[in-house]
């Protein structure tokens, strides 16, 4: 499959849900203490600029603050325990999660690089009295683009998320969402970089509520900390 067409293809599948644009903004910060203890601090605001009928148009949607600690088991494997606190505003909510992570370095070749996280999370959502749990799979391509820049680079992206249990009036098991992002990343320095791209987004209604597809403007700053003389 060509993969203009990959890309579109949530677009297609899902062309009957409901619509809404959003504006995210990240500040990713990634910590090394010592070879093999490293920590992550994630900052994301997010903004509806369109919601889909109900919603409120223009405003500060979510906040996640998430931050976790880690080993490095070898150069490519690491493993982290993390927590986070998400506030939401359309509705009013606040969710607290813990969530615990592998994460893996594949090289595909002297450049490109392939990322795998398999993260677990346990869900604790305002109004909700059981504790939801979910599994996500990520996956992160990147390539240099040194043709055109050599502080340019490809990024794609592709997550799935799963819920696995059923919470009284809260998530039900089985697929949840899936976002699929592709932007470009342009290296300041060894420590410093910048993000911005297209991400599609799609959410799965529960009941009698419809599927949502959310077109994503993501734009992020990721930042690199060694403590290490």
């Amino acid at each position: 499959m060509p993969l203009a067409l990959f890309l579109l293809l949530p677009a297609i599948v899902f062309a009957e849900t409901e619509t809404k644009s959003s504006l995210w903004l990240m500040s990713l910060n990634r910590f090394q203490f010592t070879e093999q203890y490293r920590g992550f601090l994630d900052i994301q605001p997010r903004f509806t600029a369109d919601d889909v009928p109900g919603g409120d148009n223009g405003a500060l949607d979510t906040v996640l603050i998430r931050g976790a600690f880690g080993y490095q088991l070898n150069t490519n494997l690491g493993i982290y325990q993390g927590y986070a606190i998400i506030p939401t505003y359309d509705p009013d909510k606040v969710e607290h999660r813990s969530f615990q992570e592998l994460l893996a370095n594949q090289s595909l070749s002297d450049s490109a690089v392939l990322v795998h996280r398999l993260r677990f999370e346990q869900r604790f959502i305002e109004g909700v009295d059981d504790t939801s749990l979910r599994f996500r799979y990520f996956a992160r391509f990147t390539h240099p683009l040194n043709e055109i820049h050599n502080n340019l680079s490809l990024a794609i992206n592709e997550e799935v998320f799963i819920h696995l249990n059923d919470t009284d009036g809260g998530p039900q098991s089985g697929f949840n969402q899936n976002r699929l992002f592709i932007g470009l990343n342009y290296r300041i320095s060894k420590s410093l970089a910048f993000e911005a791209g297209y991400q599609n987004q799609y959410v799965a209604g529960q009941g009698s509520a419809d599927n949502v597809v959310n077109h994503i403007a993501l734009i992020s700053m990721q930042s690199n900390f060694s403590f290490i003389d």
